[in-house]
């Protein structure tokens, strides 16, 4: 779509040209909202994953020429997710839920005219460094026009941070013929009711709010709030013995 518009004098309105990118994204959107869309959204408190992607991001930065985002956690936390809850992991049918083996992750990536989702291969089979590495990779090619066809098609899954730029809460629309979409959100230091020994107290945290967008034909919000729940719990539990390599 253009990103800037000129309207000549006395025109009131213009036809902004419509390019073969933004018809396949209207299209696909159009396949997607036959879907009943049905959402859960989650709170979490990513304090020791902030702590320990500073301590790792120079390092990264060092050793691969990219700095290491969320993003990676995230989907490392999705997978593990979705080992548990494996029947979020699949497609609609016509015969109804196919949960797939291979576990090939949707990376949304936002590009001067659009949005591309490659697909991240057997995304189970790396480790967080790896990931970072192959999300960065094909978020620069998506940039730079340079996606291959075989970065396309056969996800089972998608992940899209929305919360770069300083999204609080998104209702993403799930990429069909996928059951589900997970949208993580800004991270904010907010004051959070924290337990300690000598009793309740208030602390200043680091947290993100999280969406699980799902096709309610295959789930209902009971399995949805369980996968989330088991993405909250993996990201709350990174600390400095995570494995990251």
């Amino acid at each position: 779509m253009c990103s800037g518009i000129v309207f000549p004098p006395g025109v009131d309105e213009v036809v902004v040209p419509v390019t073969q990118m933004r018809r396949g994204i209207a299209a696909q959107m159009s396949r997607a909202l036959q879907v009943p869309h049905a959402y859960v959204t989650m709170e979490v408190d990513v304090t020791e994953l902030v702590r320990l992607r500073g301590s790792l991001r120079g390092v990264a930065q060092a050793r691969d020429g990219i700095p290491l985002s969320y993003v990676p956690f995230v989907v490392a936390a999705s997978i593990a997710a979705l080992r548990k809850n494996p029947t979020f992991n699949g497609h609609w049918t016509e015969r109804g839920l196919v949960a797939r083996r291979a576990i090939n992750v949707g990376v949304a990536v936002a590009v001067a005219d659009g949005l591309l989702v490659p697909v991240i291969r057997d995304a189970d089979r790396l480790s967080i460094v790896g990931l970072n590495r192959a999300i960065a990779d094909v978020a620069a090619r998506a940039r730079a026009g340079k996606l291959r066809l075989e970065d396309f098609g056969g996800g089972t899954f998608t992940v899209d941070n929305t919360g770069w730029l300083g999204s609080a809460l998104t209702l993403p629309i799930v990429n069909v013929p996928e059951v589900a979409i997970l949208t993580m959100e800004a991270i904010t230091k907010r004051p959070v009711v924290v337990e300690t020994p000598d009793g309740d107290g208030i602390a200043i945290r680091s947290m993100m709010n999280m969406v699980i967008g799902f096709d309610h034909r295959a789930h209902d919000g009971a399995g949805a709030a369980a996968f989330l729940r088991d993405v909250k719990t993996w990201l709350e539990s990174v600390g400095p013995e995570t494995p990251v390599a």
